[in-house]
């Protein structure tokens, strides 16, 4: 099989030949001091393209993809033609959501929330982004369309932004105000849920017009989960954030008919699942397996003939340890969520600094080895 046709076989929950193995989606990517240091392990020279500028995450390699057996290509919207971001006094370098940005010498922390104060009159006059803006699109149907005639690959739209409703509330009012204002400033946040929802499907719309002929999914990302319980109860969740969801994905199916959407969720979020297939989620990505009630063989068990499981290969502890360590969560995961299909192997999320680049490798090599159908683990 090809990687498309192995991909397309476990979407519809039949055992291909192998498990579909992914890398360089929206949270399956590299840091930049593992992907130099996974390029000299596979003995490649130079660098691939970078997609991320500025961030930790910043290339993009399929040259490491095609040593591994990866099935996938990916595709990464644009940057907007007519903004630039701006160095204000304090240092915050400001982004086309007015939210400042700081680098640490390790991580990207927001530093600025423009809309602490929570006052609906702001909400009008607010310099929202141009969810029109050409710059987000240009190329992106010709690149799609190569990966889609000239690869074996399975081919996928990433995340036109980073995060949602729930996150970008975050963002812009900063997370303990936000959810305050949950409880204490119900109409500024239906209003600001509702222009963020509106704003997104535009995006996702935009984005996917060029592309959507060429593409087995659409990532989402939005993280409704800590490590040890969900941010919210779900009754807060149903109240604020589920019509926005459903409205979001379901814009997303009626403009590309047959479009599947994945969506992107760290933590303990389980209790979410059953709200976020009623919205029309048919992928579902991290499977944080450390985080509280994320248990893999739970998941498959109630969730796997609603939605195809993806990733959840821990990157909090075992990819951090010895060869047999990976070894042993490569094999876990299979074993747990493979039968059947509906199964994407891939780590819960990016890969940090601190993981060995051999272990890399590794992964990759188990996924193969013991992903072969019938799973035998």
């Amino acid at each position: 099989m090809t990687g498309r046709e192995r991909v397309r076989t476990i979407l519809a929950h039949k055992e291909a030949d192998r498990v579909p193995m992914d890398l360089w989606g929206c949270a399956s990517r590299l840091h930049n001091k593992l992907y130099l240091g996974v390029l000299e392990e596979l003995g490649i020279e130079g660098t691939g393209r970078v997609i991320r500028p500025g961030t930790l995450t910043e290339y993009e390699d399929y040259r490491i993809s095609d040593a591994l057996h990866v099935d996938f290509r990916h595709v990464n919207i644009g940057k907007p033609k007519n903004f630039k971001s701006r160095t204000d006094d304090a240092g915050n370098v400001i982004d086309e959501w007015g939210i400042g940005h700081f680098k640490n010498n390790y991580y990207n922390a927001i530093s600025l929330h423009p809309l602490a104060e929570p006052d609906p009159a702001k909400l009008d006059s607010y310099p929202w982004p141009d969810p029109d803006d050409p710059g987000r699109v240009e190329g992106l149907g010709e690149l799609t369309r190569d990966y889609y005639e000239n690869t074996p690959c399975a081919v996928t739209a990433t995340t036109a932004t980073s995060g949602l409703m729930f996150d970008f509330g975050q963002y812009l009012c900063g997370t303990e105000q936000f959810l305050i204002n949950l409880y204490e400033e119900e109409l500024f946040t239906e209003e600001l849920i509702d222009k963020l929802t509106e704003i997104m499907i535009r995006i996702y719309i935009n984005y996917l017009r060029p592309i959507a002929p060429y593409i087995e999914w659409v990532e989402f990302a939005s993280d409704f989960g800590t490590q040890n319980g969900p941010f919210m109860s779900v009754e807060m969740f149903r109240k604020y954030f589920k019509k926005p969801m459903a409205a979001l994905f379901g814009a997303v199916k009626k403009e590309y008919p047959g479009m599947k959407v994945m969506l992107h969720s760290c933590g303990a979020m389980s209790c979410f699942i059953p709200d976020l297939i009623d919205c029309g989620l048919d992928i579902l990505n991290s499977l944080q397996p450390l985080a509280r009630d994320m248990d893999s063989a739970r998941l498959k068990r109630e969730f796997g003939n609603d939605i195809t499981l993806h990733s959840g290969i821990d990157i909090q502890q075992a990819m951090q340890g010895s060869s047999e360590d990976v070894e042993r969560e490569a094999r876990r995961a299979i074993a747990a969520m493979a039968s059947g299909g509906g199964y994407v192997f891939a780590p819960a999320n990016h890969l940090q600094g601190d993981c060995p680049p051999a272990n890399v490798v590794t992964l990759y090599r188990c996924g193969e080895k013991y992903g072969q159908y019938p799973i035998r683990v």
